[in-house]
C-alpha cells in the first residue's frame, strides 16, 4: 500500500538550515552567489566527485555550439584555456562542440575523467576526456568521440569504471547501451551493444517517453513519463561480446508506479525518489527486489529537479509555473520531515524557474546549486543549505 503524506513538521529546518543567517530575504531564500555564464543557455551541469569543480555545458550562437565550462565551486573562477566564442569571462572554456546538439543532461565519470553529453537534437552521444594538470586543475577537454544512439537522447548514466553508458532515448522509447573502449587511458571508441525497448507491445504501444535513468548494482532504473512508472533494466553488467552474440540479454524487468508525469530520479541506498511534475509530489519506491511504490509526498508546484546527499536528505526544485511561485523542498529520507522554502532570483524581480539541482560539498555542509531557466546563463548557489543528518 502506498502511504500518502501531506503535512509535515518544519522541525526539519533545525537540522538543515545551517549558516543561513542573512541568506533568507523577505520573500524567500536568496542565492549567496551566482555563476555567470554569459547569458548563454545552460544545457546541464555536474561536478567532480570532491565538489571542487562544477562542469557545465552551455549553448551559444545561431548554430548552438556547445561549450564545456569548468568553474571552481569555491571561488567561481573559470578553468581551462582560451576558446574563441566561449561565453564566460576571458573566453576560458574546456572545449567547443560544434553543431546544434541541444543536450538536456551531462554526466561525469571520475575514474576516467570523462564527460558524457547526449545530443538531444542530433541523436549522438559525445564522450570527451577532461585533462587536469599536476595541481588538479582542469585545463581542457579532448575532442569528443561520437556514438550514434536512439532518437532524442535525454539523459545518461555511466558505470563506475566509465566503460558502459546507458542513454534514455525519449523519442524512440528505448535505452541505448554503449560500451566504451580506452587507449592510453583516453576514450578510443564507443559501440552500441544493445537497444532496450521500453514498450512492452509493438501492437499496443504505450509510448513511455523515458526522461531519466540511474544505475545501482546489476540494474538500471528508468523513469517513464507518459506511463507513470519506474522500470528496471536487468543484467546491465553483462559481458558485451555475449550480449552482441545474443548469448546474454540486457532487458526490461519489473516496473513500479509513480505519481503523475515523473521526470527525474535520485536514490539513497535501495530507496528511489521520483519527482512527479504534474502530481506536485515525490514518489518513494523500494527497488529491492524490484521497484515497488512505498509512499508519495506533496511538495511544491510543478517540481522538476531532484537530488540527495546520499545519506539522509532529499532536495526538490519546484518551478511554480502553475501556481505558488518557485521554491525548494527539503525532505528527510523517511519523508517524515519536510520544509518548503520560496526561492528568490539572484537579482530581485528577475524571473526564477528552478530546474536542475546538485548538492556540492562546502566545508562540513553542502551547497545547493540550482539552474534557473528563467534567466539565461544563471546557476544560483545557496551556501551551506544541507547539514548533518538528524539524530
Amino acid at each position: 500500500m502506498v502511504r500518502k503524506y501531506r503535512f509535515f513538521s518544519a522541525a526539519a529546518g533545525l537540522f538543515v538550515l545551517l549558516s543561513m543567517t542573512g541568506s533568507a530575504g523577505p520573500l524567500g531564500l536568496r542565492p549567496s552567489a551566482t555563476l555567470d555564464l554569459g547569458g548563454s543557455k545552460v544545457n546541464g551541469f555536474t561536478s567532480t566527485a570532491d565538489g571542487q569543480y562544477v562542469l557545465v555545458a552551455v549553448s551559444v550562437g545561431r548554430e548552438s555550439s556547445v561549450f564545456l565550462v569548468a568553474a571552481d565551486s569555491n571561488t567561481l573562477g573559470f578553468a581551462g584555456k582560451k576558446v574563441r566564442g566561449c561565453p564566460v569571462a576571458g573566453e576560458i572554456c574546456l572545449a567547443q562542440i560544434r553543431g546544434n546538439i541541444n543536450p538536456q543532461d551531462i554526466a561525469y565519470n571520475e575514474a576516467k575523467k570523462v564527460l558524457f553529453i547526449p545530443g538531444f537534437d542530433d541523436d549522438t552521444l559525445y564522450i570527451s576526456q577532461v585533462i587536469f594538470n599536476k595541481d588538479g586543475k582542469p585545463t581542457e577537454a579532448k575532442a569528443p568521440k561520437k556514438v550514434a544512439v536512439g532518437q532524442g537522447p535525454r539523459a545518461v548514466a555511466v558505470n563506475a569504471d566509465g566503460t558502459r553508458a546507458f542513454i534514455v532515448n525519449e523519442r524512440a522509447h528505448t535505452v541505448s547501451v554503449v560500451d566504451i573502449s580506452y587507449k592510453n587511458g583516453a576514450p578510443d571508441k564507443g559501440e552500441v551493444i544493445a537497444t532496450v525497448k521500453l514498450d512492452p507491445s509493438e501492437e499496443n504501444p504505450t509510448y513511455p517517453s523515458p526522461a531519466d535513468i540511474m544505475l545501482k548494482g546489476d540494474k538500471a532504473y528508468v523513469v517513464n513519463t507518459d506511463t507513470w512508472q519506474v522500470c528496471e533494466i536487468k543484467n546491465i553488467n553483462a559481458d558485451g561480446e555475449k550480449v552482441k552474440k545474443g548469448e546474454e540479454k540486457i532487458e526490461v524487468g519489473a516496473c513500479g508506479g509513480t505519481g503523475a508525469y515523473p521526470r527525474a530520479i535520485a536514490m539513497i541506498g535501495d530507496i528511489a525518489y521520483v519527482v512527479n511534475s504534474t502530481g506536485d509530489s515525490v514518489s518513494q519506491l523500494s527497488v529491492d527486489p524490484q521497484p515497488t511504490s512505498v509512499a508519495e509526498v506533496e511538495v511544491g508546484d510543478a517540481p522538476r529537479g531532484i537530488t540527495t546527499d546520499n545519506k539522509c536528505w532529499v532536495v526538490v526544485t519546484n518551478t511554480g509555473v502553475d501556481r505558488g511561485g518557485a521554491s525548494v523542498t527539503l525532505l528527510s529520507k523517511d519523508l517524515k520531515w519536510s520544509l518548503t522554502l520560496p526561492l528568490d532570483a539572484a537579482i530581485p524581480g528577475d524571473p526564477i524557474v528552478p530546474t536542475q539541482v546538485q548538492l556540492i560539498p562546502q566545508g562540513d555542509a553542502m551547497a545547493l546549486w540550482v539552474l534557473n531557466m528563467g534567466a539565461r546563463g544563471e546557476l544560483n548557489v545557496y551556501s551551506q543549505l544541507i547539514g548533518a543528518c538528524p539524530p
